[in-house]
């Protein structure tokens, strides 16, 4: 799938606001790299306190939901094996911290098996009418869950 890149950006600046505003609420850093196509949140562990560094790999957004991962922020070479361990949400819910050291949620690309995540049952061109699972439709939400179960997560998988 083909969106132009000036697309991508206009639709992300148009959320950035409320990105950044939720993001420093909640002791995060963010930046967003417009020719790069990423934001990068810098921040702690709630529970361990470990530096963190979550990226998300915006292009083609929102035809294609963003592509989110974990990454050492003293090791940049290092991407998936530094990953927060699953807790359980408030309300006795399961964590998005799948085993494959994936955030599984609709609104993650890497979730989907076309891009090497578990779900293939899951349809990609429907992840913003999500039925039954997690359903996060801005990058707000989506961040805003990602630190939600962190909240849960006892600490990190290093």
């Amino acid at each position: 799938m083909c969106i132009p890149k000036e697309i991508t950006v206009a639709t992300v600046e148009d959320e950035l606001r409320g990105l950044e505003d939720y993001a420093t609420r909640h002791g995060w850093q963010m930046h967003w790299d417009a020719d790069a196509l990423t934001l990068s949140f810098t921040g702690q562990h709630p529970n361990d306190g470990t530096k963190m560094l979550i990226l998300a790999d915006v292009n083609g957004y929102r035809a294609l939901p963003p592509a989110w991962f974990f990454k050492n922020p003293l090791d940049s070479a290092q991407r998936n094996t530094f990953f927060p361990k699953p807790g359980t949400t408030r309300g006795g819910g399961g964590s998005i911290f799948h085993g494959s050291n994936t955030i599984c949620a609709p609104f993650n690309r890497l979730a989907y098996q076309r891009y090497g995540g578990p779900h293939a049952d899951w349809g990609l061109e429907c992840w913003l009418n999500v039925k039954d699972h997690i359903c996060e439709t801005n990058l707000a939400g989506m961040f805003a869950s990602i630190v939600g179960h962190l909240k849960a997560s006892p600490g990190m998988n290093k």
